[in-house]
């Protein structure tokens, strides 16, 4: 069941089992690990994950395999335990079919992206966080 508007998703990272949770989530969104920069959904995703969904408010959560679920009695972050499994999660093919995986095949792309600088708000004053950056001593 594909579903192309965006939603809420938590997604547990197969290489530091951290949890990560992508508000809007649309499929063409590159996933990548807050902690450890690891792709989150990849083309094996199904191989390495189960994804749950919320029933009543739409949240979609992705657990590794191994990682323990009581469907119908872990509660949602909502409160409801209306959380079923989806079986096969469409996530990946929704993703690849997107573009998503597209940043893979040219990883040096060269164009400078910098994971620890956000986009430009295009604002001419200081409040910009990049202009900030750009003020600190120890950056060069």
């Amino acid at each position: 069941m594909a579903l192309d508007e965006p939603r809420d998703l938590l997604v547990e990272c197969s290489a530091c089992n951290i949890e990560n949770v992508f508000s809007e989530y649309t499929p063409d969104q590159p996933t990548f690990c807050n902690q450890c920069r690891d792709r989150l959904i990849h083309p094996d995703f199904n191989e390495t994950h189960n994804e749950y969904r919320c029933e009543d408010c739409g949240f979609s959560v992705c657990l590794l395999k191994e990682t323990e679920f009581d469907e119908g009695n872990t509660p949602c972050r909502c409160g409801s335990t209306n959380v079923f499994k989806v079986d096969p999660s469409t996530i990946a093919d929704d993703a690849e079919e997107a573009g998503a995986f597209e940043l893979d095949e040219d990883d040096d792309d060269g164009d400078g992206f910098d994971w620890y600088r956000s986009e430009s708000s295009g604002g001419d004053t200081l409040d910009d966080y990049n202009e900030l950056f750009d003020q600190d001593p120890g950056y060069n």
